[in-house]
């Protein structure tokens, strides 16, 4: 009628692969500064500086802002200029150099064990007249004479001193709050 009760639980199975969001937004940081031509590599930046939480991830964040600004900055008005190569060429190679940078960050920070989750013992199956016997009534024996369990001594600690005179302050207020206002005070 009542079975064997719920089987114990399972720990869920840690996952085999990468999520597909974590892919999609992999994929999307990586082509980012390649596709905006270098101008947003500092989004790839501030992708692995929140991911990591290092300084050192920060302050390449900062270097980045600092490389697309100056770029900006140093661009001649001129395309046919020489110093146009070479801003154009330093925004690139930011480019390039922060995208491999977070394709390998990404990558080993998913590659990293978290902290594993604890395993708690599997619980008692089911029984549903275990918890309609007190723990402390004696069960048959069988013809065996039960063990009585020896009561345990509880510790013995003094009395406050204050505590005959709250008792004692109790006690009267008890008397005061028994008299009957009718009577004039007995």
């Amino acid at each position: 009628m009542y079975g064997q009760g719920y089987p114990p639980s399972v720990p869920p199975q840690p996952q085999r692969g990468v999520p597909a969001s974590v892919i999609v937004l992999r994929v999307l940081f990586a082509v980012l500064p390649l596709l905006s031509i270098g101008f947003l590599t500092w989004a790839t930046a501030l992708r692995i500086a929140l991911l990591t939480r290092k300084a050192w991830d920060w302050i390449l964040l900062a270097v980045s802002v600092a490389v697309v600004i100056a770029g900006l900055v140093l661009m001649p008005e001129d395309p046919d200029a020489s110093r146009a190569d070479w801003v154009v060429g330093m925004i690139l190679l930011n480019a390039v150099a922060f995208t491999a940078y977070f394709l390998v960050v990404d990558i080993r920070h998913d590659r990293t064990p978290a902290a594993p989750a604890p395993v708690l013992p599997p619980s008692p199956p089911y029984n549903p007249y275990a918890a309609t016997v007190p723990a402390h009534q004696p069960q048959p024996g069988y013809g065996y004479p039960q063990v009585q369990p020896q009561p345990q001594p509880q510790p013995v600690t003094p009395p406050n001193p204050r505590i005959h005179q709250v008792r004692a302050e109790l006690d009267e207020l008890s008397d005061l709050l028994r008299r009957d206002p009718r009577e004039g005070g007995r």
